[in-house]
């Protein structure tokens, strides 16, 4: 069920491996990846900008509150349901601070979803659960249970919830995990 006033949470807890550095501070076109995240929330419509894991220090300058992950290392499902936790609202949009080409659209489009499902996943060629949202009054007690019985998966723990998918556009959710994902394509040159 959506409602007028939603949370965006972002995850910003990753290793960053392969990047090289902490991924949500990376800049793309001027601006930290977990900044132009959170830009895309309030110009979405946003009231409430969550930035969940990493470190208060690394999101200071950014748009947003830091929350702590009360399960650091332990997936985006520990980060999801800390999201549910903490939000102000019903409606809990969950984005991976990695995918700095979302748009306010694609926000919008998972909010409105909510209004026939419990959550919504954005889909491309395949359901990208980290640009999905959730309502938390139907699906945090489940995901808690599907947590307590050491499932760490968000695909997994979804499957008892009503779901729906929201078509995308490929390049929203475009992950950047490393300098080279950032190179133009030949399709792009």
């Amino acid at each position: 069920m959506a409602s007028a006033e939603f949370t965006v949470a972002i995850l910003v807890g990753g290793d960053s491996s392969r990047m090289g550095e902490d991924k949500a501070s990376y800049i793309v076109d001027g601006v930290a990846m977990a900044e132009r995240v959170a830009l895309a929330a309030k110009d979405a419509g946003a009231s409430e900008v969550l930035f969940i894991g990493g470190s208060a220090q690394l999101v200071k300058r950014m748009s947003g509150t830091w929350k702590k992950d009360a399960w650091p290392g332990e997936g985006p499902l520990g980060g999801l349901i800390t999201a549910l936790k903490c939000a102000a609202h019903d409606a809990v949009v969950v984005l991976s601070c990695d995918m700095p080409f979302i748009t306010p659209a694609v926000v919008s489009s998972l909010v409105a979803a909510l209004a026939d499902a419990q959550a919504s996943v954005g889909r491309t060629d395949r359901l990208n659960w980290l640009c999905a949202a959730w309502s938390k009054s139907e699906c945090l007690s489940t995901l808690q249970s599907v947590w307590k019985r050491n499932e760490r998966a968000m695909h997994r723990a979804a499957v008892l919830l009503d779901v729906a998918e929201v078509p995308v556009p490929a390049v929203a959710v475009r992950n950047i995990n490393s300098p080279e994902d950032l190179a133009p394509t030949d399709a792009q040159e």
